[in-house]
């Protein structure tokens, strides 16, 4: 069996994280970013719905291969291109705070692969 999470040495953990950060970098440079909400936005909903799919792939991977697969299949799907549309429309909204979060967590609900 794999070893838990918990049961690997904080730097190697550190590592791992840091390469699920730059394989999630792959999202900001996916599609038509043309305001920095926007960027915020899309890559923030993208990065969610990923990390979500990734919990739901096979244990039998490491967290980054699991990532790594999920970042693939997110940049093939139409809900990539959902996402992209999405943002767009979000940032111009101009919400407030609490109606942005709000806006935000419905999208990201009614969008999981």
């Amino acid at each position: 069996l794999p070893p838990h999470d918990s049961d690997i040495p904080f730097p190697s953990r550190q590592v791992d994280s840091d390469m699920i950060i730059r394989v999630l970098q792959h999202l900001a440079a996916n599609g038509s970013l043309f305001t920095a909400a926007n960027r915020l936005i899309q890559t923030g909903i993208a990065t969610i719905i990923v990390l979500e799919y990734s919990a739901f792939l096979p244990n039998s991977s490491s967290n980054l291969k699991r990532v790594e697969s999920a970042v693939d299949y997110y940049l093939k799907s139409p809900t990539a291109v959902v996402v992209e549309e999405g943002a767009k429309e979000i940032s111009r909204q101009g919400y407030k705070e609490e109606e942005l979060e709000r806006t935000i967590l419905e999208f990201i609900i009614e969008h999981r692969m």
